[in-house]
């Protein structure tokens, strides 16, 4: 996890529908290698990145449930499931601190596949929100 320096809560059966919580914090180092690699005298974290930092924790809730080898894979943004989100905004090497969160909407067992909601804010600004997001586990 490379986006993700840390998990502050993580609770199994947490979030509206007691299918799981989970929340991580990046702190914002200016010196990471985006900065400097993503637009030209104009530095931001790509917006990939952010959506990165959503589906690694979803990666947390899916080894936490299912369990994991070292030889798992995931398939992250699943092929033929619809997701959504928006933009409001940027982390930029000022910023101190991104938060993510994700609320686990659905579980499908036979399939080894979560979906959820959540968000990611920086400096306490929600920047991204995401809806429907989901990923599945390759045994």
């Amino acid at each position: 996890m490379r986006m993700v320096d840390e998990i502050d809560i993580f609770s199994p059966q947490g979030g509206p529908h007691g299918l799981g919580y989970i929340r991580g914090i990046k702190n914002v180092d200016p010196d990471e290698w985006f900065f400097k690699a993503h637009f030209y005298q104009d530095p931001v974290c790509p917006g990939s990145l952010g959506l990165e930092s959503f589906l690694q924790l979803l990666k947390i809730v899916a080894a936490e449930k299912w369990g994991v080898e070292e030889s798992s894979q995931f398939e992250t943004i699943v092929c033929g499931e619809k997701h959504s989100w928006n933009y409001r905004g940027q982390i930029i090497p000022v910023n101190k601190q991104v938060l993510v969160e994700a609320v686990v909407t659905h579980v499908d067992e036979g399939a080894q596949l979560l979906r959820a909601d959540g968000f990611l804010a920086v400096d306490g600004k929600i920047i991204y929100q995401l809806k429907d997001f989901s990923i599945k586990l390759i045994s």
